[in-house]
């Protein structure tokens, strides 16, 4: 067991970093040649879409969207907004957890102070996301029990759990420059080993876009995690509209 929770640690750091190193050789480049953000006066709705990939094929896709406004303060600039709907769509045995997400009211990225590149200085999911995430690991667990088969294959799976777990983990905290993003693509793919010999990968992509004045058009990150013949995928895009 120690080795097992020892190596879930290692592969943990291992995302941290692809995420980090994904982004970090694009971002200073383009910060450095970026214009000044302009902060728009008009108010916005903000969508995302959360796939989280479940054992045997299933996945979960959670899609919310939150009206919101820019406010000017001194030197300070901060985001509003409160969530205005919430769709699930989940496998027929996740109901339960379904109908618990479509009631939940999620504050998102409110409310963000942004810093004078228009990066987010304080993020809020930090305090938050529990739920959500132990509604993904609920999820994941109760597969799990029904795709068991065998010793071999239920530690595999149990294992695969776990890098799902982290990659959720990751994929839940707010990208710091989601109003404003380094436009771009970036990939990272790092290979791991399990205790027991089998072979495994873990894959990052990050893009995103944006419009006048650098704000978002669209952020998409994705994480994805293999060992043997099974996979599991992490999706997360966001969306922003002027209204």
């Amino acid at each position: 067991m120690a080795l097992i929770t020892y190596d879930r640690r290692v592969v943990l750091r291992a995302m941290g970093a692809l995420v980090v190193g994904c982004a970090a050789g694009a971002t200073a480049k383009a910060r450095a040649e970026a214009p000044a953000f302009v902060v728009p006066t008009r108010s916005f709705v903000l969508r995302r879409e959360l796939e989280r990939g479940l054992a045997r094929g299933a996945s979960l896709l959670v899609i919310r969207e939150w009206r919101g406004r820019f406010e000017q303060s001194g030197r300070d600039t901060l985001v509003e907004g409160a969530q205005i709907s919430c769709t699930v769509d989940a496998p027929a045995v996740l109901e339960p957890i379904a109908a618990i997400e479509r009631e939940r009211i999620a504050p998102g990225p409110f409310p963000a102070r942004l810093d004078t590149q228009g990066r987010i200085v304080d993020d809020p999911t930090t305090a938050v996301g529990t739920g959500r995430i132990a509604a993904v690991r609920a999820a994941i667990a109760v597969l799990e029990k029904l795709g068991a088969s065998g010793t071999e294959m239920r530690e595999a799976r149990e294992y695969l759990g776990r890098l799902a777990e982290a990659s959720g983990t990751i994929i839940s905290e707010t990208p710091p420059d989601l109003f404003f993003p380094v436009v771009g693509e970036a990939s990272e793919r790092r290979e791991i080993t399990l205790p027991d010999g089998t072979r495994g990968e873990v894959s990052v992509h990050l893009a995103a876009s944006a419009g006048p004045g650098g704000l978002l058009e669209s952020l998409d990150r994705r994480i994805s995690t293999r060992i043997g013949d099974e996979a599991r995928n992490s999706r997360e895009t966001w969306h922003l509209r002027m209204t």
